[in-house]
């Protein structure tokens, strides 16, 4: 009997000329990790330093010589080849973006193509939850790949009002975001709430900034057959453990309580949640021995107290730190305090915690791409 044909793969290549890679190498590995791959060290490295990279859209590797980079890239899927390129030029180039690398790639190549993990989603119905807090249920088909527990955030492209053509970005040869005609439209990372696949069901809850951006804007007036795409999903939970941290404002707020309902009965532990007033509290559902300790900021703008990290700072840690494991998004000043008192003060290891910074008051999201990991990182 005849075996069918198999698929033929893609294949390409790259040299990256990246004189301070050492500097960079550990947050580029770990902010790939981020985005739904696994990395790990290459088993069959005859000299210097090498990774192998696996993702939904193929495999990658990742070769350290003084000096340079070395990247290739395989996937069975035409595709799927443009996504993980853009899956490692993404990544490199936003945590070393002040390096200003040149990434070019040769080999196969497959022309501009839609991202493989782009849907189309609409508005079935909207439901004000707190006065800066808005829940937006979308409708779409084949969403199987974003009903992931490890995976909690995805990246929304807002179409405008009314959407007469939709708008798509492709990605081209080179990994890079292309937007027709040169009409970029707003995009930005949320968290999925909750989703039900089978009913073709995804819910977003949005906190409403007071100084509204583009999405803010969207989603204070989302109303349904309102549509939007969707990317990802990407950004670790929670891993199991005996004793549990969860700290997060507004924008960690929707990550903490999926978290919380994904926990074990039997789990215990701390969640902070800091929100302006008592009427932007929301019921959650949570283990029994998990405390819920909502922050008051009683007026005071968002991203201007030090709420989060003194609340941390009053949590009595188990000695064995290999069972505990802490989850946090917030504002990037106090994302960057909690991380030094979880680094330097607990010790906690990096393998037991997963520390976002969800939004800094004083930049936007684009302003944040165009810095790159300074802008970012602790």
């Amino acid at each position: 009997m005849e075996r069918p044909p198999q698929p033929r793969p893609y294949r390409a290549t790259t040299h990256v000329s990246f004189p301070r890679l050492d500097r960079f190498l550990d947050p580029i590995l770990t902010s790939i990790a981020t985005h739904d791959m696994t990395v790990s060290p290459a088993q069959d490295a005859a000299s210097g330093e090498a990774y192998e990279v696996a993702s939904p859209f193929g495999r990658a590797r990742l070769e350290i010589r003084p000096g340079q980079l070395r990247l290739s890239v395989e996937t069975v899927e035409d595709h799927a080849l443009n996504r993980i390129k853009h899956a490692l030029v993404g990544a490199i180039s936003f945590i070393a973006a002040s390096e200003r690398l040149d990434i070019v790639w040769t080999g196969d190549e497959v022309g501009p193509a839609l991202p493989a993990d782009l849907r189309v989603l609409r508005v079935a119905r909207v439901q004000p939850l707190t006065p800066r807090m808005k829940r937006v249920v979308f409708h779409g088909e084949d969403l199987a790949r974003y009903d992931r527990p490890d995976q909690l955030h995805c990246r929304l492209i807002f179409q405008p009002k009314p959407a007469k053509a939709l708008q798509w970005p492709v990605l081209d040869d080179r990994g890079h975001v292309v937007w027709p005609d040169g009409q970029k439209l707003p995009t930005r990372v949320y968290t999925i709430r909750h989703i039900d696949a089978a009913a073709g069901e995804l819910t977003v809850d949005f906190a409403l900034h007071e100084r509204p951006g583009p999405a803010t804007r969207w989603a204070m007036a989302a109303e349904p057959g309102d549509i939007v795409g969707i990317l990802g999903p990407a950004a670790n939970g929670a891993k199991p453990a005996r004793f549990y941290v969860l700290a997060g404002d507004e924008t960690g707020l929707p990550a903490i309580a999926r978290l919380l309902e994904q926990m074990e009965p039997t789990a215990c532990g701390v969640a902070f949640i800091e929100v302006d007033t008592p009427a932007d509290e929301v019921p959650l559902m949570r283990p029994a021995s998990v405390d819920l300790r909502w922050l008051h900021r009683g007026g005071a703008p968002a991203g201007t107290t030090s709420l989060l990290p003194d609340a941390i700072r009053s949590v009595s840690w188990p000695e064995d730190l290999s069972r505990a494991f802490f989850w946090g998004g917030c504002e990037h000043k106090a994302f960057r305090q909690i991380h030094r008192h979880l680094r330097h003060e607990v010790g906690l290891p990096a393998e037991r915690q997963t520390l976002y910074s969800h939004w800094n008051r004083t930049l936007s999201e684009d302003d944040i791409i165009a810095i790159g990991a300074e802008a970012y990182l602790p």
